[in-house]
């Protein structure tokens, strides 16, 4: 029995001694992602709703110069492309007979110079002896030089030749996205007709129509709040890039609203909504934030949004005085231009609780 209880102790302590040696179990701490707002639009004014579509800042039609047979095109709408690829082709038998005729033709003209040169270099022999005359001299110089200005004229052509059948292959002059084919194999197209249509990866606008009541009211540099049916829950800030001075049909004029750090998920062509603080007046209050970054106190007698500290990565709870909704935004005091504001998910959110910022491709 002695025994027994010596083995027991031993086990014990050995148990003891491990268990201390062991190190303590880390707890990794969660870093929430959060989406925010930056606050840039005062709240003053009268917000303009205006609807639009995207369309890309750079975009360009391309063509071949010649008429013929398209024979393959290698890209459809939507496919990623980069400088110089080949996007399409078209049928090369005319373009190549005609660099062949161009070499017979310029070979042509080779040979009747040389002859000419001949007949040159002999008559000035015989001016020098004497024995012709100086007329005869200049007219074999002038057909000499026919001659020369021939093969110059002759070369001009094989290198247009050439150039045709090289503008038989269309390649993309820069990076972007194929935003429509307009063309298929063995359709026969004109010149210069649009067979696709490239648009510059990266840089977005949404274009949109302005009365003429209110387009005196917009200016250049101006920011915007967009929003995408596609991204019901994302707020796109934009710039005033381009207003037109020449309207359209029902005295509309086209403006171009340039989109800041666009998701990825935009494509050419989508629906969206731009809205627009057209003026200031006395009613001023503060900045426009989204509705969604506003969360209500316990004693539901205040409001309170949170701010990322961009130094810490840590959020500030800010009260603020709240104004009247207008369009998914609320005008607020007690934040200030440039600050980001946590625009979704707010009650689940702390005082000094660090964060980081989700990125615009993952909303």
């Amino acid at each position: 029995m002695r025994r027994v209880i010596v083995a027991f102790q031993s086990v014990f302590l050995l148990l003891f001694v491990t268990a201390c040696g062991e190190p303590p179990e880390v707890v990794t701490e969660h870093v929430r992602s959060v989406k925010t707002y930056t606050v840039s639009e005062n709240a003053g004014g009268n917000i303009r709703n205006f609807s639009g579509k995207i369309v890309a800042a750079d975009s360009a039609s391309l063509s071949f110069p010649a008429a013929g047979t398209v024979a393959q095109v290698f890209v459809s709408s939507g496919d990623k492309v980069t400088a110089n690829q080949k996007l399409a082709v078209m049928d090369d038998v005319p373009f190549k007979l005609d660099v062949e005729a161009s070499k017979a033709e310029l070979r042509k003209a080779e040979s009747t110079a040389n002859e000419k040169i001949g007949e040159f270099n002999r008559s000035k022999t015989l001016f020098d002896k004497g024995w012709v005359s100086q007329a005869a001299l200049d007219q074999a110089q002038f057909s000499m030089n026919a001659a020369q200005e021939e093969v110059s004229y002759k070369t001009s052509l094989l290198s247009m030749a050439n150039r045709g059948l090289n503008d038989t292959t269309l390649r993309a002059p820069y990076d972007g996205i194929v935003g429509q084919r307009l063309v298929q194999p063995n359709e026969v197209v004109a010149a210069g007709a649009s067979v696709l249509i490239l648009d510059a990866e990266g840089t977005m606008e949404i274009s949109i129509s302005v009365p003429e009541k209110i387009i005196s009211k917009l200016k250049m540099g101006m920011t915007a709040a967009v929003t995408f049916n596609v991204l019901p829950d994302v707020v796109i800030e934009s710039r005033v890039t381009e207003i037109s001075r020449v309207a359209g049909a029902g005295n509309i004029f086209p403006v171009k609203v340039s989109l800041i750090n666009p998701p990825s998920k935009l494509r050419a062509g989508m629906s969206g909504d731009v809205a627009l603080t057209t003026d200031t007046d006395d009613r001023e209050f503060g900045f426009l934030i989204p509705l969604s970054s506003v969360a209500a106190t316990e004693d539901l007698k205040g409001a309170y949004v949170f701010v990322f500290d961009p130094i810490t990565t840590t959020l500030k709870k800010i009260e603020v005085k709240t104004d009247s909704a207008r369009t998914n935004y609320i005008g607020v005091k007690g934040v200030h231009a440039g600050d980001l504001v946590v625009s979704a998910g707010v009650s689940f959110l702390s005082e000094g609780q660090k964060v980081k910022l989700m990125s615009n491709a993952a909303q």
